[in-house]
């Protein structure tokens, strides 16, 4: 045990102090288990954090890993795996109950900011051998900026873990000819998070370039070639290893809004020199997104990085090689920053939707190799080189108060003065008085701690009550057992009260709701298109549509309170009502082939839904337009047109899809584009709701009254209000001509499917499930060619009788995939083999 400590007692001592800090930081932020609060927040409250509990849930009850129905009406799972939940730290989850997986979430992202700063500090030891000074860099990495701005993209953080082995990986290549390192790391972090991972493979290339200039002393084309020649065979072997999802996933990625970009020619994320300058320096704001402060990277590692990054420069005892090298590599990450296309390229081809400079990581890894020759070779510097350092630094700190730098505060100001002085005199003491210089090591160690917790807890406001995303979740559980144990067939439910964009992996039900990067585009289009709330990128989720959409994709319950008249109250479960749809017909019916060329790209999302009625039964208008009964001008200014409206109540749902205006207000509802509306002087009204509009959606109301009145309100008038109701006759009609020709599904596994019919006619059988490569059709055992239908669902052709029907999905690719990992895992045993 002492001869174990005494050659690992640096990097365990790192990694005790990260976790004190952990600690600490949590107890400042009241986060769980010290705590009442989650980390849950932005992304990580409406994605990560429900799809992890889907994770949880899917391994404990044994359910398909392959393909899940409680995301967007249906998506592969393996998608969402390998881009969100493949972390190995993930596995951490299953140590907790439900009750306590968001404490989990902020275990394991603080394990991960511990685990990084003890693989920094093994890296710094291994390559320039033990020193306890090292534990300071390995601290201030993990803690960097990039951590403190991304930790809640919890998926991101495994680079920061990896990262340092797979450079130290590549170093054995290059001076022992050891390989197993590099290729175990880099195919761990491939496997982690391709992404990352992808951004990681760059930086390989990059560092082993430059890693062998600077141990080639004499030029030998025989032994660089092989060092190449080795290198490229086992970075192909360590991607070889990750191949059985790799290929599934590169062709998923085609499917998604992320892979449609072009080349920029200019970054999209513009900041001033003196932004990327003075972001280096301690307790500097966060960037996230675009409209924020500044958008300059996240690349602090505290002002002891830029001191010592200007004493590296200084330094007569590293190598001038050395220097020019990782200047280079450093330099060349800053205008990666700057140079649009090549941080377009970074970022796998795309243009970032905020969250700017995901590979800053990097940029920070470098400084601190950087940082690490200056503090190892330390003691043969110049005195006086630290002490101009020293008044550069105060000259800096000084103009960034002097120009009003905004992304810092002034308490923050004070505390970069107070630590490049302290970091000062331990350099003095370490450097002229031999008897305290463990001291000066000690104060140096503990001023990076206190550094990195008054950042970290700076920048971070902690509030998201873990008590509030419970607060439903055993009743909601409970109407959602109720149903299943009632009924048996395949249906989907959503909430009306929705508390994530990705409740169906959180509650575990089949639902509608989305927020997903691996989501199909083109399925969030033909949301929008239909009239429900989305970003047609990647997200849409559920409110109060019209009876066709709810029986175009099969949503038979709704969990919360309702005014659809098309839906009845089915259940109560402590004041949680459930409401059962009158017209559901199921997942799977035969249809008029016309339906082939349903067309969607009306403005009017109306007008799609008539129209998929037309085409599927011959049922034309099934959705009416209300006639205006009267319109009057109630206030009118140079900027503000406000218009009052009323109709003759149709006795049922009526319905609004408003364009061109800067708010509505309906049944003491607002809903508003722009935040500057102004209704407050002209209408005395109460205002129960505000609504931001700007993801339009149907709004659908229901009213006893005669006569209804609403107010809209333009910057621009242009009458051309639309409202609708539903033609109930024609409703029953469809109804009663659809479920004649549904599929009875007779086994339902998320990735297989039985079903059968007795079609009345040769028909099309429209599915509600997202088109997919991966699904087979089989009608009578034979393969059937797939229909798309609007652009987006399955469909397939059946002839007038009986049929059982079959539906297999199966991972695209997955084959090729797992036959060159095999042969990647036979060629890593036959490579130790021979290399032993």
């Amino acid at each position: 045990m002492k001869s174990f400590f005494k050659r690992w007692n640096t990097t365990l001592i790192t990694l005790l102090l990260s976790i004190i800090i952990v600690i600490v930081i949590f107890c400042l932020q009241k986060v769980a288990p010290f705590g009442k609060n989650s980390l849950l927040t932005i992304d990580f409250f409406h994605q990560y954090g429900p799809m992890l509990g889907e994770l949880y849930d899917r391994i404990l009850s044994k359910s398909s890993l392959i393909y899940s129905f409680s995301m967007g009406m249906g998506l592969p799972f393996f998608r969402n795996f390998f881009n969100y939940l493949s972390s190995p730290f993930n596995i951490l989850l299953f140590l907790f109950k439900h009750k306590d997986l968001l404490m989990s979430y902020s275990v394991i992202i603080g394990l991960k900011a511990a685990v990084s700063a003890c693989t920094m500090n093994y890296y710094l030891k291994e390559k320039f051998g033990k020193s306890f000074l090292f534990i300071a860099l390995s601290i201030l990495y993990a803690f960097s900026a990039y951590f403190t701005a991304y930790y809640w993209n919890i998926m991101w953080l495994d680079g920061m873990v990896l990262l340092p082995l797979i450079i130290l990986g590549i170093e054995n290549i290059v001076n022992k000819n050891k390989y197993l390192l590099y290729i175990i790391s880099l195919s761990l972090m491939i496997f982690s998070n391709y992404f990352i991972g992808y951004m990681t493979c760059i930086f390989s290339v990059l560092y082993f370039i430059s890693y062998l200039i600077i141990k080639t002393d004499k030029f030998d084309i025989k032994k660089v070639l092989k060092k190449v020649l080795s290198f490229i065979i086992y970075s192909l072997i360590a991607g070889g290893l990750c191949a059985f999802f790799l290929i599934s996933m590169y062709y998923a990625l085609k499917e998604i809004s992320a892979t449609g970009d072009v080349f920029p020619t200019s970054q999209y994320y513009a900041f001033t020199l003196q932004e990327f300058i003075f972001n280096h320096f301690t307790g500097i704001g966060s960037t996230v997104l675009k409209s924020g402060i500044t958008s300059a990277p996240n690349i602090s590692c505290g002002v002891l990085s830029v001191a010592l990054l200007i004493l590296f420069w200084c330094n007569s005892s590293i190598k001038l090689k050395t220097k020019i090298v990782y200047t280079s590599l450093l330099a060349f990450l800053a205008l990666s920053f700057i140079i649009g296309p090549i941080d377009y390229i970074w970022h796998a081809f795309h243009v970032p939707n905020d969250l700017p400079y995901r590979y800053s990581f990097i940029y920070s890894f470098v400084l601190t190799i950087i940082s690490a020759y200056s503090i190892y070779h330390i003691n043969k510097i110049k005195p006086i080189y630290p002490l101009i350092t020293y008044f550069i630094m105060l000259i800096l700190i000084t103009l960034m108060k002097l120009t009003n730098y905004v992304n810092i505060t002034s308490d923050m100001l004070i505390v970069n003065y107070i630590l490049i002085t302290v970091y000062y005199l331990c350099y003095v003491i370490y450097k002229y008085f031999n008897k305290y210089k463990k001291i000066a090591v000690i104060v140096l160690i503990i001023t990076s701690l206190l550094e990195v917790v008054m950042v970290v807890n700076n920048n971070w406001s902690i509030d998201q009550n873990i008590k509030g995303f419970y607060e439903d979740y055993n009743s909601v559980k409970e109407s959602i057992g109720f149903i299943k144990d009632n009924d048996t067939d395949m249906y989907r439910l959503e909430k009306t009260d929705m508390l994530t964009f990705n409740d169906p992996s959180w509650y575990g039900y089949y639902g509608q709701v989305t927020f997903s990067s691996m989501e199909y585009e083109n399925m969030a289009v033909l949301n929008y298109r239909l009239g429900a709330p989305g970003n047609e990128i990647n997200s849409y989720y559920y409110k109060d549509n019209t009876p066709i959409y709810n029986l175009m994709f099969n949503i038979k319950y709704l969990v919360g309170d309702t005014n659809n008249n098309s839906f009845s109250l089915y259940y109560t479960n402590d004041d949680l009502n459930i409401y059962k749809n009158n017209y559901n017909i199921g997942l799977m019916y035969g249809v008029n082939k016309n339906l082939e060329t349903w067309k969607n790209n009306f403005q009017n999302p109306f007008k799609n839904q008539n129209n998929f009625i037309y085409n599927a039964t011959g049922i034309d208008n099934i959705l009416e337009k209300i006639n205006i009964y009267k319109e009057e001008v109630v206030y009118n200014n140079d900027d503000q047109i406000i218009v009052k409206y009323t109709i003759k109540n149709p006795k049922n749902n009526y319905y609004f899809y408003l364009n061109n205006l800067d708010f509505a207000l309906i049944d003491h509802n607002i809903y508003y584009i722009n935040d500057d509306y102004n209704y407050v002087d002209v209408l005395n009204i109460d205002i129960y709701n505000y609504y931001n509009y700007n993801e339009k959606y149907i709004i659908s109301k229901v009213s006893d009254k005669d006569y209804i009145d609403f107010y809209i309100g333009y910057s621009t008038y242009l009458p051309s209000l639309e409202i609708y109701t539903i033609n109930k006759d024609k409703l029953d009609k469809v109804y009663n001509y659809l479920i004649n020709n549904k599929v009875i599904i007779n086994n339902f596994n998320e990735h297989y499917i039985e079903g059968s019919i007795d079609a009345n006619e040769d028909m099309l059988i429209y599915t509600s499930i997202p088109y997919d490569k991966g699904w087979n059709v089989y009608v009578d055992n034979k393969k059937q060619d797939i229909k798309v239908i609007g652009n987006s669902l399955i469909g397939f052709d059946i002839s007038k009788g009986e049929h059982e029907i079959v539906l297999k999905y199966h991972i695209p690719y997955i084959k090729i995939g797992l036959l060159i990992s095999l042969l990647s895992l036979g060629s890593l045993i036959v490579l130790k083999k021979i290399k032993h």
